[in-house]
């Protein structure tokens, strides 16, 4: 029973027996069903479920309890089906062309846009924004065909670099151009790249990540491309995260076209886009969530809310969630996902109704250290090993070196500890790759420096990727 999943679909519906499979308006989640401990003698930590389009595996690191124990651990795969349903795409790239892209930066920038324009189909949407100290609509929004196409590509080319960077302004740009046209049906990006920090509009993050919320409210994803050692990598990690898209950097822009390539890729293959995990803070009686690491909460106080935001065919997204449960042998309900099939604007629900998750306790250390999971011990490490690295990264870009080496010897400690019981080659990779952060925070010349500089954003980016 616990491996059954039901699927709720769209319009109206009755619930018939234990498990029904029927299709229903979707308009939010339905409250939480209360979810009694099933009968069974035993544990139940891992339960499967899905639509065909969107399969969720959720898996707890434990099916026991000790008194006054430890938080449990949820991990939450969510992975689209491999089967290619596509939706047309909506793209809007935003450029910078201050003066500080003369050279290589602005010759990568010019390429890789090319390269985003003839590898679009016909029947996709694009606008063209640039910046520096002002702010132009170089291509307006247009369905691409060979005549439209051969314009963008000479819009494209003739892309000149001057003024200061004005990344309020091509924002804001951009979510002009999505407002004013129709891209119901269609997978909707903002790609922005930037190599400065905002030196026009208005520069605050809040505001920068506004936009960013805006576009993510309006179903439009944003990925960001920071280009060099001059930019805020904290701004741009913050606006992918918020516009739930993707964060890169690039030490130079040999790279750029490739990443404009995953991001087209990417963006073409979705099979679900705008997903989002729901789930009541409190699960059951004593069993309360306290937190998804390392995820922005949109929800409530009676609700967690995570944008888990798009899945392209066969990707696989992971949530950890923070579980108290101050009693046992009690029974809690799996996350609930709303989301939208490629091409489609109704939103369709994912839920498991057939049984619980059920934890018993134990006074048993032995028995209860045997039904730990290893695989979730895993995803908390790489969890904790990013969020570790971008710590340690701040404060030694702060001046504080003795804070991150204290901070990367924590974690480094715990993953070899770890990778030395189970080999596991995941947490032997990343207790060297701290090793090495270790060992250059100790060495290199100053956070200042160029290879100082290169460092933290390097390591920031393999965090927000770890994170994923």
């Amino acid at each position: 029973m616990q491996r059954t999943a039901v699927v709720f679909g769209l319009a109206a519906s009755t619930l018939i027996g234990a498990l029904l499979l029927v299709p229903r308006s979707v308009e939010a989640p339905r409250p939480p069903v209360p979810m009694p401990a099933p009968h069974s003698e035993a544990s139940i930590t891992q339960l499967v479920y899905g639509d065909g389009t969107v399969e969720v595996q959720a898996t707890l690191d434990r099916g026991l309890l000790m008194p006054g124990g430890e938080p449990v651990w949820m991990d939450v795969a969510i992975k689209a089906s491999g089967v290619q349903t596509r939706a047309p795409l909506a793209a809007v790239l935003v450029i910078d062309r201050s003066g500080s892209m003369a050279g290589d930066k602005i010759d990568a920038a010019r390429q890789a846009a090319e390269r985003f324009v003839n590898g679009m189909a016909d029947g996709d949407m694009l606008a063209v924004v640039t910046y520096g100290s002002d702010v132009s609509v170089d291509f307006p929004f247009t369905t691409v065909d060979p005549q439209s196409r051969t314009r963008a590509l000479g819009v494209v080319r003739r892309i000149e670099e001057g003024g200061g960077t004005n990344i309020d302004g091509g924002l804001l740009a951009a979510q002009n151009q999505l407002q004013h046209s129709n891209t119901s049906g269609k997978v909707a990006r903002v790609i922005l790249i930037s190599d400065g920090r905002p030196t026009e509009g208005d520069r605050r993050a809040t505001t920068l990540a506004g936009h960013s919320q805006s576009l993510r409210t309006g179903g439009v994803t944003m990925s960001t491309i920071g280009l060099g050692l001059d930019y805020n990598e904290d701004l741009m990690e913050q606006l992918a995260v918020v516009g739930g898209g993707r964060y890169h950097y690039l030490k130079t822009g040999a790279q750029m076209a490739k990443i404009l390539d995953d991001e087209l890729q990417h963006g073409r293959n979705v099979v679900a886009s705008n997903v989002k995990l729901h789930l009541d803070r409190a699960l059951a009686p004593g069993v309360r969530v306290l937190e998804a690491i390392g995820q922005t909460d949109s929800g409530n106080g009676r609700k967690l809310v995570i944008d888990v935001g798009d899945l392209a065919a066969g990707e696989e997204r992971h949530v950890l969630i923070k579980v108290q449960a101050d009693v046992g042998d009690v029974g809690f309900a799996a996350p609930e996902f709303i989301y939208q099939k490629a091409g489609s604007a109704t939103e369709s629900l994912v839920a498991h109704r057939a049984d619980a998750f059920r934890l018993l306790p134990t006074g048993d250390v032995v028995a209860f250290n045997a039904s730990r999971n290893e695989h979730v011990r895993v995803r908390v490490l790489q969890l904790e090993a990013s969020m570790a690295l971008t710590a340690s990264m701040q404060a030694w870009s702060s001046g504080d070196a003795a804070a991150a080496r204290q901070g990367i010897e924590r974690s480094r400690a715990d993953l070899k500890a770890a990778a030395k019981t189970s080999s596991n080659p995941v947490l032997l990779r990343e207790a060297q790759n701290l090793d090495s952060v270790y060992d250059s925070v100790s060495q290199a010349p100053s956070p200042s420096s160029a290879a100082g500089m290169d460092m933290v954003k390097a390591q920031k980016a393999r965090a927000f990727d770890l994170r994923r």
